[in-house]
């Protein structure tokens, strides 16, 4: 991976780009995603050099999208040679890569969320030209539904409509929406005969992109001191101190980094994708990832863009009706995987039907949102607690015999043990999901149905079980010591008979209710199924940091939190650069930290912070608002304070 060294605002890497570095060095503002790629280097395939547009989907075949790759707008090769040097400063976004005598610089404004700008700063050697020509070339690479699966086919699906020298004109192939590149070139050196520019200089290429009838903003007079003041003001807001190593505090704040650079925090038509702006892995797609992962960072640091991630579930309510009756069921019920439009994009019945839990997923955020930010709870709300009930209510079965409703042909969070029975995280999920509807109706059939959920525990372990046949599975014949994920030398409809979980399950539910199970529960949960969790996710090791913290296990709670915080700065599963950062593993670190070690949390309008700070942090600083005050909260291993600020 070459020489990766983290520092307290910056991270650094010597040594030529590669598709990992394309990775760890991507760019944004939420609305558009840039990777590290080198503006020197042509494309090797019309899928290479991805820039995303938030939103921008467009179909690959009936009923299925993809996240659409732009153009590739930087590209202007300058001087000899190619990057040797890079650097992406965290406080104002801005990468930098650098070879011989030339110094180029890129950010993506979050000041202005059309905006692109690059900067070269050159300071010898012969002239160069300074026509720019558009590269229109380019194409998508989809991503199957099956890791196993290596996609090989691209599709074309934006076609140019016009090119001029300062404007591009494209539009998707289908749908005829339309983007537009706008570019102005920008010089402070010496411009020769010939339309040759002359070293040393400093040459700047600003680019607009428009989406359908957009305007364009007004341009500032230098947007990259508008872009680092727009920095400055979310560090002031999502800044975490700690009194820790340089590098534990560089990797920290790049997690929080690429969670900024990933949202667009003013609009409710689009999401979080699991893989964010920084690939089009999983065609893009947000799924539970941002309603139990992402969103807690963004209700206690930004709650206006949390409103607008809570309205994009809610405005796909009607779609969740749709999907419900699509699948002979009553209510709504929202699908694994959704880009913009809330239909299901997941193309595989074991996920995408038994993954159920999703809905209550959904419900569950809304809830933690109205609770963190002191949200009033809207009609559009209760209706979406209403209707996931029904939907629970329709999907359970009532057995006459136990005088309980069960599920059947479910998926938990652990997604190797087959189509289950009774999964605990599930069912219990569901009905926290009815008790949610339950205070904004009077339902007797709906309040029978809670009351009957089956939920499987042992009260002689005070262990809940997974469902009714993990215990019954065969033990996993090796030890898996990480690395390679097991799917990838056994065969899946094989591990799913294994007694071997791939993620978090019943680790998460008790992290998602630290109030409703006693220290004892968590515990007999923690002893039985961790050593059974062969962490094949990336979602996994924060759950478990999370967890050991809260039971005082910090050994264990620091190995995994350091797994999980630099999942992608150390490529811990060897899988950042061909599929991007792992968004959920930033909001689990996150949750790890501040849920975990700081304890915080807050229920029915009481705030309380209970800190487990392992030895390694000696103090943490954080900013964040509840219930619409901003507080500043600081913890040590013998005090905490929290003070309200303006």
């Amino acid at each position: 991976m070459g020489d990766v060294r983290i520092k307290p605002w910056s991270i650094e890497y010597s040594g030529p780009v590669t598709d990992y570095t394309q990775s760890i060095f991507t760019i944004g503002n939420g609305y558009i995603g840039v990777r590290g790629f080198s503006t020197q280097e042509k494309k090797k395939t019309p899928c290479c050099h991805a820039i995303f547009r938030a939103g921008l989907y467009e179909q690959v075949k009936s009923g299925i999208t993809d996240l659409v790759q732009l153009p590739d707008v930087l590209h202007f090769p300058v001087g000899q040679g190619d990057v040797t040097e890079q650097s992406l400063n965290l406080q104002n976004g801005v990468l930098t890569q650098s070879w011989q005598n030339v110094r180029c610089e890129r950010m993506a404004s979050m000041a202005d969320p059309q905006l692109l700008c690059v900067r070269w700063t050159i300071d010898g050697g012969d002239a160069i030209p300074a026509e720019i020509q558009w590269d229109d070339k380019v194409r998508n690479l989809p991503v199957h539904d099956d890791q196993m699966v290596d996609s090989t086919e691209t599709v074309q699906l934006l076609e140019t409509v016009s090119i001029h020298p300062q404007a591009l004109s494209m539009q998707t192939v289908h749908s005829h929406r339309r983007i537009t590149f706008m570019q102005e070139l920008l010089l402070d050196g010496q411009m020769l005969e010939g339309g040759m520019i002359q070293p040393p200089c400093v040459l700047e290429k600003r680019i607009r992109i428009l989406m359908d009838d957009e305007k364009a903003n007004p341009s500032a007079a230098d947007p990259w001191a508008e872009n680092q003041r727009a920095w400055q003001a979310l560090w002031r807001d999502c800044d975490i101190r700690l009194e820790a190593a340089d590098e534990w505090q560089g990797a920290l704040r790049y997690n929080i980094f690429q969670l900024l650079c990933s949202n667009a925090a003013g609009d409710p038509h689009v999401s979080i994708g699991a893989r964010g702006l920084t690939h089009g892995r999983y065609k893009g797609n947000t799924f539970w990832d941002t309603d139990i992962f992402l969103f807690p960072f963004y209700c206690w640091h930004r709650p206006e863009a949390a409103k607008n991630l809570a309205l994009y579930r809610l405005n796909r309510l009607e779609d969740a009706k749709a999907l419900a009756k699509k699948q002979n069921l009553s209510g709504a019920r929202f699908p694994w995987m959704c880009s913009t439009d809330g239909l299901e994009q997941c193309e595989s019945w074991d996920i995408g039907f038994c993954e159920a839990h999703i809905t209550a997923d959904v419900a569950y955020a809304i809830h933690r949102y109205t609770e963190i930010t002191g949200a009033i709870v809207t009609p559009q709300m209760q209706e979406l607690f209403c209707e996931t009930a029904r939907f629970w209510q329709s999907r359970f079965t009532w057995e006459e015999g136990k005088q309980q409703y069960s599920t059947f042909f479910v998926k938990g969070p652990d997604e190797y043990c087959g189509a289950a029975v009774n999964n605990t995280y599930t069912n219990y999920m569901a009905r926290h999901n009815v008790h949610l509807a339950l205070r904004y109706t009077a339902d007797a059939s709906l309040q029978h149905f809670a009351d009957h959920i089956a939920l499987l525990y042992d009260p002689d372990r005070q262990l809940y079980l997974q469902d009714e046949l993990f215990e019954r599975l065969e033990p996993l014949p090796l030890r898996h010591g990480g690395g390679q994920p097991l799917y990838k030398t056994i065969c899946f409809d094989r591990m799913q008979r294994y007694r071997a979980l791939k993620q978090a399950d019943l680790v998460q539910l008790m992290v998602l209710h630290p109030h409703a199970f006693t220290p004892e529960q968590k515990r007999a949960v923690w002893d039985c199924y961790e050593p059974l969790t062969v962490h094949d996710s990336t979602l996994s090791f924060g759950v478990h940091a999370h967890l050991a913290f809260q039971l005082g296990l910090m050994k264990e709670g620091w190995d995994y939190f350091e797994k999980s915080l630099f999942l992608d700065l150390r490529d811990v599963l060897g899988n950042t650069g061909r599929e991007g950062i792992h968004m959920a593993a930033l909001g689990a670190s996150w949750q790890a930290l501040i849920y975990g070690a700081l304890g915080l949390w807050t229920e029915n309008g009481q705030l309380s912070v209970k800190p487990h700070l392992p030895r390694e942090i000696r103090s943490l600083s954080l900013c964040l608002y509840h219930q619409g005050q901003r507080l500043r909260i600081t913890a040590t291993h013998q005090a905490v304070s929290i003070e309200k600020e303006a």
